[in-house]
């Protein structure tokens, strides 16, 4: 399983001086294993990914997508209106999330980019097929990659994701975990013995108490969850914009390189 992180902020895109080394981009990870290419979430790091398929797209390559969505706040979701391949018909593209009201999931997906937000109404643009998560209910990529989502611990439905292929990944972003509650058992049950987990880190631990009920954790609470559910690694993402490089890598060096890692804008590893 190989997996590129090419957004690792939260919340609001931001380049600047401070945090070229880390990267401003918001949520977005790819994952292949057993012939899929799995998007997690389509922040602005999406535009990255779109940058690496240049030169596929300009041989008229057909592309296999299935991009996963943890939910449609903005910062999941800004990258969409500069993928290209959604908007032609030449490929093959699934987008996976959950339903939360009762208009079609296109019109959710894509609700925010239409007038007078957007120059033009990009759900009707899209080729793309918008599939419903049904939460705790496996569903299949293909023959081999299963995908299992569990509702999370953060403000209009977010859900994580666990894709069993030839490894184990779970993405967590967006995850509020008190890591003293009873809530870590189910998490923790969700995490278990995976080879990697992408984990919520958002806030350093003496800022998190400020933020609490926010929906975002910090790397203390996935120190927590690691311990409990025994998974193999796990990278802490979804970083606060407020957080300069050097902030940052202070958290870093407090992990260690080893089993736990702090993520950064084009990190890729194979696990």
């Amino acid at each position: 399983m190989d997996i590129k992180i090419y957004g690792s902020r939260g919340t609001i895109p931001l380049s600047c001086a401070e945090n070229a080394h880390y990267g401003g981009n918001t949520a977005c990870v790819k994952v292949e294993t057993l012939g899929r290419t799995i998007i997690l979430d389509c922040g602005s790091g999406l535009v990255g990914f779109h940058k690496d398929i240049a030169p596929l797209l300009a041989c008229g390559q057909s592309l296999q997508l299935d991009l996963l969505i943890s939910h449609l706040h903005l910062d999941h979701i800004i990258g969409l209106p500069a993928f290209s391949p959604l908007y032609s018909s030449g490929h093959d593209i699934s987008i996976y999330t959950k339903s939360r009201d009762s208009r079609p999931l296109a019109e959710q997906v894509f609700g925010a980019f239409k007038p007078p937000y957007w120059p033009v109404s990009l759900e009707r643009q899209s080729q793309a097929r918008c599939i419903a998560v049904q939460e705790q209910l496996p569903f299949m990529l293909g023959k081999e990659v299963k995908v299992t989502a569990l509702p999370a611990c953060h403000q209009d439905g977010t859900t994580a994701f666990r894709i069993d292929g030839d490894k184990s990944l779970v993405y967590m972003l967006d995850w509020e975990l008190d890591p003293t509650a009873a809530s870590l058992i189910g998490p923790a049950a969700f995490c278990k013995a995976a080879d990697l987990v992408i984990f919520d880190s958002t806030y350093l631990p003496e800022d998190y108490p400020d933020k609490r009920g926010w929906g975002h954790s910090s790397y203390e609470a996935g120190l927590t969850l690691a311990r409990e559910s025994g998974c193999r690694q796990m990278i802490h993402c979804h970083l606060s914009h407020d957080y300069p490089d050097e902030t940052l890598d202070v958290i870093a060096e407090k992990l260690g390189d080893g089993k736990h890692r702090l993520a950064y804008d084009g990190m890729e590893l194979r696990i």
